[in-house]
């Protein structure tokens, strides 16, 4: 008995200790950190104030203003970490924290386009849809706005009725407005705008206006636009329009009926006769045999009466072609040697007036021939450089400027060209810049109004052609006044 109470003594004891040796294997606890940041995905910039959750624990905690979020105390293993804002999807991220090891952790955040509201449609400020007489440069203006102030980017188409392309289009601007320049005249044009927020696109309503019909402006006239010479049309004052970009272009002379230009022009290397609407629109080349002579900028050319042919010389040939392009033929040929340098046509008695000369600028003569017969007739022969000649209404005199001074050098250059005035019936030359015109200048390119009762011509000086105007007097050669500054060749259109 004794025996037996004490093998259970000695059972407990050593049991006791056993479980004692096993206690102190147990492995302890071990910790660490996590640290991270969050981060907008679109633009990389730090996200503040999200929600960060460490899951399966129920800490969170919210990012500083640079983004950053820290978790310390985090037993080792697998977490989730979830980063929440409103507007953006909830981004996850599966992490292993190790033994005593800082664990780093980026979220991008993405935009929740769900959540987005699409802007307000935008709305046309001006010019309201239906406007007419516009001017051709404008600035279209519109508003829209975005519930979640996002930010607003623009698409502007604009087309012209009857164009197939846009005329013009601007995408991804930020101004609520577009200057549009350079419309044509008289034109419909349809315009829409597409606001646009980053997430959503709406489109606005199509607008409609119309330009104003194209100005009745009194003059036309050449001036240099980057090194090439263009036509112009203006009242002289205020608003300025360009007709021709094309190459180089000069002599503009309006059709008998004052709808149409006509003009000098090498857009196709060779000189050639154009004609266009007052506007610039329907341009077209009507010669086919080439104007040439010893100047180019000094030939001319001019209309029959009735508006259907044009006159131009080609060497010693001066030719008349319809204003379609077709019936050319040969009014007059000069000798050999000889050339015709500019021309007009009266209604009164159907004569041409013609400039010829010899290769030598210098040496010219104005003679009148027969529209029905080759005759020619000369009427003077000075020394000196003179202009092409234009008739009166009545055809009775010719208007024209010669260099009184007589001067000659080999680049053709005039000391003192006055405007004169020849009477056909008594010979008699009347002297119109007379003292009114300033010394060291020349009075060059005169054309009478269309009522006859005054000159339009160009002042230049003789020494500086860039310093130039074109200028209006009466027949009796005073009240000078500049019409249009650094212009040249101007004629009367109404």
């Amino acid at each position: 008995m004794n025996n037996l109470v004490l093998r259970i003594l000695v059972g407990v004891v050593l049991l006791t200790t056993w479980s004692c040796n096993e206690d102190l294997f147990i492995e302890p606890s071990t910790y660490s950190s996590i640290r991270g940041q969050v981060l907008f995905s679109s633009t990389r910039k730090p996200a503040a104030h999200v929600l960060v959750r460490l899951s399966p624990t129920s800490r969170s905690l919210d990012t500083d203003s640079l983004g950053y979020f820290r978790f310390d105390s985090v037993l080792t293993g697998k977490y989730t970490l979830q980063a929440m804002l409103t507007g953006f999807l909830n981004e996850f991220a599966a992490i292993e924290v190790g033994d005593q090891q800082l664990t780093a952790v980026t979220l991008l955040l993405r935009d929740d386009k769900s959540q987005n509201k699409p802007s307000t449609t935008p709305t046309v400020i001006t010019p309201k849809s239906g406007s007419d007489t516009l001017k051709t440069s404008l600035t279209l203006r519109w508003k829209a706005t975005d519930p979640d102030k996002d930010s607003l980017t623009y698409d502007v188409m604009v087309f012209q009725d009857g164009v197939a392309e846009p005329v013009l289009q601007s995408l991804d601007q930020k101004a609520d407005s577009l200057q549009v320049k350079n419309l044509a005249y008289n034109a419909v044009y349809y315009w829409q705008v597409t606001v646009k927020d980053g997430f959503n696109a709406v489109k606005g309503d199509i607008s409609t206006f119309r330009t104003r019909p194209f100005p009745e402006f009194p003059y036309v006239y050449v001036k240099p636009v980057n090194g090439r010479l263009q036509l112009f049309t203006s009242t002289g004052t205020g608003e300025e329009i360009q007709l021709t970009t094309q190459g180089s272009n000069w002599r503009p002379v309006a059709s008998p009926n004052k709808r149409e230009i006509a003009f000098i022009s090498n857009m196709k290397t060779d000189l050639h006769l154009f004609i266009m609407n007052r506007d610039g629109s329907n341009l077209r080349q009507i010669t086919s045999i080439p104007l040439a002579g010893i100047i180019p900028t000094d030939l001319s050319f001019c209309w029959s009466p009735d508006g259907t042919q044009l006159l131009y010389p080609s060497n010693n040939k001066l030719y008349a072609i319809q204003t379609n392009g077709t019936g050319l033929r040969i009014v007059s040929k000069l000798a050999s040697g000889q050339f015709f340098s500019g021309c007009d046509w009266a209604e009164q008695g159907n004569l041409i007036v013609a400039r010829s000369s010899s290769s030598d600028v210098y040496d010219n003569n104005l003679v009148l021939i027969s529209s029905k017969v080759d005759s020619v007739t000369l009427l003077i022969a000075p020394k000196g450089r003179i202009s092409n000649p234009v008739f009166s209404i009545d055809g009775k005199q010719l208007l024209y400027s010669y260099d009184i001074s007589q001067f000659q050098n080999e680049q053709g250059r005039q000391l003192n060209a006055h405007i004169q005035l020849l009477t056909l019936q008594t010979g008699v030359i009347t002297d119109l810049s007379g003292s009114g015109k300033p010394a060291g200048t020349n009075d060059i390119d005169p054309r009478f109004s269309l009522n006859g009762a005054k000159i339009i011509f160009t002042n230049v000086d003789n020494a500086n052609e860039n310093q130039r105007g074109a200028y209006v007097m009466d027949l009796s050669g005073i009240s000078r006044n500049l019409v249009v500054n650094q212009a040249q060749m101007a004629c009367w259109r109404q």
